[in-house]
């Protein structure tokens, strides 16, 4: 994706969320979080405000990350230390009761279920995901994009192909967990070929994202490349602030495949700007401001296009 065809899919989103009626940005519902990691659901929920998205939901674990995000989002505070399958139940409650309200109100907008922030450091992992999954059957209206592989192997594809995902983000090594043993490329600068990608979206039956110094994007047939990484966003929260943009762009109404390009192009952006700006030392949070910084300019600054994918 080059700025020329980032701007217009920006164009898009921006058009469907200034319909002057509450709910025309979408809402996304972020479900995630653990004990061991409390900050990547309200990163990931912060991130998609910051796509223009008009409501958050976030169900999570309590702790202090919570606090810096209680006036931009509504909590779902989990009763216990983790997240259990009580708690889904009542997100899927909400989420129909949400879902109900956009349609009455004529309202554009998508609802968008975000699933997987810092869920794996939850040992009550597997119990949310059935869950989820049993709730996915009953009602798959909202949209749904998995934050990371949920698992390895065929268990892992299976639960992903379960909860109807519309779209998978994986790092490199989260990819690599999917895939058969015997398939599966070794050493630090292995990374899956196309056809490798391509294969994997369809088992998932969904656009896959696999994020790196090119990030790719597949339906299974198609191949996009988005070559704004930045070595600087591999480190901690960044996949989160990419998987709530991912999500804000999404209930925005953009097809998967743009909403994921989208997100890629504007978060390689602002790594690469927070860099040149700020050092290496930037803080995960700073990338939540970049990101509206780099979306703000690509709405409003002319430029010749970037070398095309």
């Amino acid at each position: 994706m080059d700025q020329v065809v980032a701007r217009a899919a920006a164009q898009r989103a921006v058009a469907v969320a200034d319909g002057g009626v509450k709910g025309d940005g979408g809402l996304v519902l972020v479900i995630g979080g653990s004990r061991a990691y409390t900050a990547p659901p309200f990163l990931a929920g912060m991130a998609a405000r910051r796509t223009g998205v008009h409501g958050v939901r976030i169900a999570a674990p309590p702790g202090p990350a919570a606090g810096h995000v209680v006036l931009e989002a509504h909590l779902i505070e989990a009763p216990g230390p983790e997240l259990d399958a009580a708690a889904v139940r009542t997100v899927a409650e909400l989420s129909a009761r949400i879902g109900e309200r956009l349609t009455m109100d004529g309202a554009r907008g998508r609802l968008v279920w975000l699933v997987g922030p810092g869920l794996g450091g939850s040992p009550r992992a597997s119990q949310v995901l059935d869950a989820l999954v049993e709730a996915r059957w009953q009602d798959r209206s909202a949209a749904l994009v998995v934050d990371g592989s949920l698992g390895r192997g065929p268990a892992a594809r299976r639960r992903i192909r379960a909860l109807g995902a519309d779209l998978v983000l994986l790092n490199r090594h989260e990819a690599r967990a999917l895939l058969p043993a015997g398939s599966r490329p070794s050493g630090r600068e292995a990374l899956l070929g196309a056809a490798e990608l391509a294969a994997l979206a369809r088992q998932l039956e969904a656009v896959v994202v696999a994020k790196g110094d090119v990030d790719r994007i597949t339906d299974g047939t198609r191949t996009w490349q988005v070559p704004a990484g930045h070595p600087g966003l591999a480190r901690h929260g960044t996949g989160d602030v990419l998987a709530g943009v991912v999500a804000g762009l999404l209930a925005q109404t953009l097809p998967a495949p743009d909403a994921a390009g989208l997100a890629c192009h504007l978060v390689g952006t602002a790594g690469a700007r927070l860099t040149a700006d700020t050092g290496p030392g930037w803080l995960s949070q700073d990338l939540l401001g970049a990101v509206a910084t780099a979306l703000r300019d690509l709405l409003t600054t002319p430029g010749a296009p970037h070398r095309p994918a």
